[in-house]
């Protein structure tokens, strides 16, 4: 298989149309804290899938980057979610907003107390600080939903999960392409930005002008991991359907298979 962006256009077709065939779900016997954060999350990686598609008709690298970062950073908290490590892990997933809220109304309000309290509605202040107590009297006042850093996350996840192909640790090597450049992007470093664009110098009247040209060869690289993340929302979802979970997760070796050993 030649990796190029005619390839990532066609597969991630094929992907998406494999998605939307598993819908309608019913999910009768499952959590409902457990249903809203599987399925928003997978949704909003499909979404990102679409977005990347776009994206890529005007060869914007660094977006490409940044988003497949996101889709990465999604999946492995549905991994972590699904591992059935962490106790209580789908309502700490979905508890911990009212942290993350409450540190952004606490900041805001140290800056200027008579805006925050413009913007902010007295029932809405009690809910976030509420749930927020709730959620530190249950698991502490933790940096993250679960405790964990996110090599910790991606590790685990290695362990639980079955190998991928020849891959004993598909989300390390994930966390290195994906994470680790995808964060290069995100903060414009100097390596971030050198990994966008192939830079021309141009002569022209005795002046040199600088006209960079967005590199393709690593667009298509940060594409094509961008499907196999994506592939990783599916087999994540997998194990909440479990009526098809076995074959979502033979589905998801044999594609995984096709993109990172060359197959047809």
């Amino acid at each position: 298989m030649k990796y190029n962006l005619d390839t990532f256009l066609k597969l991630s077709d094929k992907y998406l149309k494999y998605s939307f065939m598993l819908y309608p779900i019913s999910l009768k016997d499952v959590n409902l804290k457990l249903q809203h954060s599987m399925m928003q999350s997978h949704q909003s990686n499909t979404d990102t899938i679409f977005s990347i598609r776009k994206i890529i008709e005007i060869k914007k690298v660094n977006d490409v980057f940044c988003l497949s970062r996101s889709l990465f950073e999604s999946i492995v908290n549905m991994g972590i979610i699904m591992s059935g490590k962490i106790e209580n892990a789908e309502d700490r997933f979905y508890e911990y907003q009212y942290v993350e809220a409450y540190r952004t109304f606490q900041h805001l309000k140290r800056i200027e107390p008579d805006f925050v309290n413009k913007v902010y509605k007295h029932d809405t202040v009690n809910i976030i600080t509420k749930g927020r107590n709730n959620f530190v009297l249950k698991y502490g006042n933790l940096n993250n939903w679960c405790g964990l850093n996110m090599i910790e996350r991606v590790n685990l996840i290695d362990k639980v999960f079955p190998p991928t192909c020849s891959f004993d640790k598909i989300y390390e090597y994930l966390y290195c392409q994906v994470y680790r450049k995808g964060s290069n992007a995100i903060h414009r470093t100097f390596t971030g930005l050198g990994r966008a664009n192939i830079i021309r110098i141009i002569e022209l009247n005795g002046s040199n002008y600088i006209s960079p040209m967005a590199d393709i060869g690593n667009l298509e690289l940060s594409c094509i991991h961008s499907l196999a993340v994506y592939l990783s929302s599916i087999r994540f979802l997998g194990y909440l359907l479990v009526g098809k979970k076995n074959s979502i997760e033979t589905y998801y070796q044999e594609e995984i298979a096709r993109i990172f050993e060359g197959k047809e």
